[in-house]
């Protein structure tokens, strides 16, 4: 009894490397499932753009045969005009021409003759006028795909009268506004000055007859911004924080500044008597009263925002990149550094946002620990907050 232990000692210590073997490959499974799952993910995404790029193409190759289209039907009309009123003079003439006397000479047969050719072609131009009527019919039914409008400037807060006006991306396109309700509409040729708290209702219709539902939109016009200028206030955490509403140097039409290490973005926000936004301020503004996933809304759209081109474009330039509080290109043009350290990565600090070639993974909850903060990048901005 006194040397069953020592033996029993190598059973417990193969023992427990078994298990510890188990737990390992338990663990490598769970790591390779969640890698699958990942590497599925972005297979998806990358299909839902691709789907979305050819579906852009395709309305555009339809909108410009059916635009070619139309062209010719509106110059063989023309044409059929033209023709028309040249037999009118033509019959005109051979009429007077022909009581003159009761024999008819050879060259009044030849304009008998000519008379009877051009009614003729008359009743076969009458024939082609309804052959081109139905093909402009045909050509009709081909594109029912409504128009793409939008409200400029978005919904959201405002601190001063605004002029609304219905923006649609077809060159031949009808549009609507309506103030609080949708029974009294009025066509909207002109921007429409606005300065209440409310809801306003928009909708379209292209030349074809295609037309939108009526789109709600909701304006909050506030007076009381105590913030500096080109800043609004946000809530944050049930504190208000003043957010610039562009960019650095917050001016509109000016190219962001980029090419700024981390330590560069905050003394140049200091300087300001202000200083880098966290992670949660920054989400705020982005996510706006209704905490969207996109500034405009939880769709993504590849035009809003400068999200699919190959440069940043001067700040404000996307006039629909703006969040309810009043902050434009939170979504794509540059990354933007925040005051808030990387919980994965020791002495790295979190970018938001994405860039201009990110499309839609530029979300609002979008940000990244991977960027060194004594670099400089050219995709790589900030804004201050105070």
């Amino acid at each position: 009894m006194t040397h069953s232990a020592p033996k029993n000692r190598p059973k417990k210590k193969k023992n427990l490397i078994l298990i510890l073997m188990l737990l390992l490959l338990i663990t490598l499974f769970v790591v390779q499932c969640q890698l699958d799952k990942m590497k599925n993910a972005e297979i998806e995404i990358q299909k839902e753009k691709e789907k979305l790029l050819e579906w852009q193409q395709r309305r555009n190759d339809s909108l410009q045969h059916i635009t070619d289209s139309l062209q010719q039907i509106q110059d063989s009309l023309l044409l059929l005009e033209t023709m028309i009123d040249s037999l009118k003079k033509d019959t005109v003439a051979i009429q007077k021409e022909i009581p003159k006397t009761p024999l008819l000479t050879q060259a009044q047969k030849d304009s008998t003759r000519a008379y009877q050719d051009s009614i003729q072609a008359y009743q076969d131009s009458l024939k082609a006028l309804e052959l081109q009527k139905q093909i402009q019919d045909s050509l009709r039914k081909l594109d029912t795909i409504p128009p793409e409008a939008f409200l400029s400037p978005p919904p959201g807060r405002y601190y001063h009268p605004i002029k609304l006006q219905v923006k649609c991306q077809e060159a031949d396109c009808t549009t609507w506004i309506a103030i609080g309700d949708t029974t009294q509409t009025q066509k909207e040729n002109t921007p429409i000055e606005y300065n209440k708290t409310g809801r306003v209702f928009f909708r379209a219709e292209d030349s074809l007859g295609n037309s939108t539902a009526w789109t709600p939109a909701d304006y909050d016009m506030a007076s009381d911004n105590q913030c500096e200028k080109n800043a609004y206030p946000v809530p944050v955490e049930g504190k208000i924080v003043c957010v610039d509403a562009y960019e650095y140097p917050n001016k509109p039409d000016e190219l962001p500044r980029d090419m700024v290490s981390h330590e560069q973005a905050a003394s140049l926000c200091s300087q300001a008597g202000k200083r880098l936004c966290s992670l949660k301020e920054w989400q705020a503004a982005c996510k706006g009263k209704d905490s969207y996933t996109y500034s405009y809304g939880n769709r993504y759209h590849p035009f809003k925002c400068n999200t699919n081109s190959t440069k940043a474009l001067r700040s404000g330039r996307k006039d629909q990149c703006r969040s309810w509080w009043g902050m434009y290109d939170m979504n794509g043009n540059l990354w933007e550094w925040t005051s808030t350290p990387s919980p994965q990565k020791e002495g790295s600090y979190l970018v938001v946002g994405g860039s201009w070639d990110g499309q839609n993974t530029t979300q609002c909850t979008e940000n990244k620990f991977s960027f060194y903060p004594q670099n400089q990048y050219p995709f790589v901005g900030f804004r201050c907050c105070q």
